[in-house]
């Protein structure tokens, strides 16, 4: 893990300081992440993080089996997110998971979090077992 990260931090480093072009970097870290990124990610990552957060946040690793999610597993992936609401690379990979097994768009656990303020893990838990499939 750490030779990923110290491999597509040298990527980012080479794309700053103007040896790499944008699109062979990101073409680069695509091969060896598991979170896909475009150039406009790669030119904008330093508005909302720093460069450390950033290699932690596209090389942390899916969590693969979000199929197998049950409540309990849920309530520990939530609890992890609330104690870590300092880390987007946890919050990521939890909530991508989390959203992927429940069927829930992007971007709703976090909303529900910091926009919301709902920090209650049974009640994130029952919205994200909540059906707002809308049928047509």
């Amino acid at each position: 893990m750490e030779e990923l990260k110290s491999k597509i931090k040298e990527l980012i480093i080479r794309f700053e300081n103007g040896t790499e072009s944008a699109e062979k970097t990101v073409e680069n870290i695509n091969e060896l992440s598991s979170l896909k990124i475009d150039v406009d990610f790669l030119k904008n990552y330093w508005r909302s993080s720093d460069l450390v957060s950033f290699v932690e946040l596209i090389s942390t690793p899916e969590i693969e089996n979000w199929t197998e999610i049950d409540d309990e597993y849920a309530e520990k992936l939530i609890v992890e997110i609330l104690n870590n609401l300092d880390n987007d690379a946890l919050i990521n990979r939890n909530s991508t998971a989390l959203e992927k097994r429940f069927k829930k768009s992007t971007g709703t656990i976090s909303d529900w979090i910091f926009y919301d303020n709902i920090t209650d893990r049974i009640k994130i838990l029952e919205l994200l077992k909540t059906n707002t499939t809308i049928q047509l």
